[in-house]
């Protein structure tokens, strides 16, 4: 019975991939599929931290390579390669996952193929392994699982596809030990004549960034700013740069689309920017600015305030009587309310 030596996360967890151009080949290139490099190694279980093109995640670093000539417990026999003159085997030092990462262009279908064999020496237990594409794990063309099973009496070929999402340039490959035969977590899972291959169409060209824009205002000699935020159709990393600026005019464009600006008089300013994608696509826009003078006060004019009513005039009239004049009479003595003439004594 086969031994599952790693755990479930290994196997089902995606791994980051990088979004940077930096993959170990030329575009959609595996680097030393059939692992004939270092060459003129002979025998087996040759550890090697030099295997171009390739990384481990054994904590060591070391890969195992096996050549012509190979004899090695537990088995009686010699395992000839599948091509050339050496394989690999993932089982190195423990279980571990070998992988590289290829360019792609996003929109691409990549074909993968492989050759995989038993170390075990009984023809009933089978090394497992998996081909995991971009963090995701895939089942080979004509099966329902995607376990990549084989005994010791021959290599088992291999193939699928994978279509590359967008904005993935760079696709890691990962090649996955999932049990040994044996038990054992140094021994298993020979690996030979892996290929990579990439198709893609005019519909997957590269198209360049939206059109930057940007209006800005504000008063003169004072800073203002904002942001371009032009969109890549693959969704790649955008970059800014700008053209000459008028002359009075401080503007700064940064790389990532953040724009600063002052002018030295009021006018209406017209900066050209370029929106490039890291393939080097370019689309090409502008920023306006429009500086104008801040509104002065007119010259004595004094700040608008709260209206204050004005206090009432103080009375001089004496309570119940009422001022003398033409036509007027007098109140009567002695009757409160009452009409009467008051005569002046003499």
């Amino acid at each position: 019975m086969a031994v599952s030596l790693a755990a479930p996360a290994l196997l089902l967890t995606p791994q980051p991939v990088s979004a940077a151009r930096n993959g170990t080949g030329g575009e959609c290139t595996m680097v030393s599929g059939g692992f004939e490099e270092p060459d003129g190694l002979r025998g087996q279980e040759h550890l090697r931290e030099d295997v171009p093109g390739w990384r481990t995640s054994s904590s060591d670093g070391l890969i195992e390579i096996w050549g012509r000539d190979n004899r090695a417990a537990p088995m009686n026999f010699t395992v000839p390669p599948d091509t050339g003159d050496q394989f690999a085997e993932l089982n190195g030092t423990s279980v571990a996952t070998l992988h590289q990462d290829i360019r792609t262009l996003p929109g691409s279908t990549l074909d993968w193929s492989l050759a995989h064999r038993g170390r075990t020496g009984s023809p009933d237990s089978k090394d497992v392994m998996r081909v995991r594409i971009g963090g995701v794990v895939q089942t080979p063309a004509g099966q329902d699982s995607p376990d990549i099973a084989d005994g010791n009496g021959g290599w088992g070929h291999y193939s699928g596809s994978y279509t590359v999402p967008r904005g993935q340039w760079t696709t890691r490959v990962e090649f996955v030990s999932v049990s040994s035969g044996t038990g054992r977590p140094d021994y298993g899972n020979l690996l030979d004549s892996v290929s990579i291959s990439c198709a893609s169409s005019l519909a997957v060209r590269n198209r360049p960034p939206s059109v930057p824009y940007l209006v800005l205002s504000g008063p003169v000699r004072h800073s203002i700013g904002g942001s371009l935020d032009s969109e890549d159709p693959e969704g790649d990393e955008v970059t800014y740069s700008a053209g000459a600026p008028e002359p009075r005019l401080e503007v700064t464009v940064g790389p990532d689309g953040t724009v600063t600006a002052r002018a030295g008089r009021p006018i209406l300013y017209q900066v050209p920017v370029r929106a490039c994608d890291g393939q080097g696509a370019c689309s090409r826009g502008r920023v306006v600015i429009v500086a104008y003078h801040r509104a002065k006060p007119s010259a004595g004019a004094r700040p608008a305030g709260p209206r204050v009513k004005p206090p009432a005039r103080a009375s001089s009239r004496r309570p119940g009587v009422r001022p003398e004049g033409p036509g007027r009479e007098g109140l009567a003595e002695g009757r409160p309310g009452g009409r009467g003439r008051v005569s002046a004594s003499g």
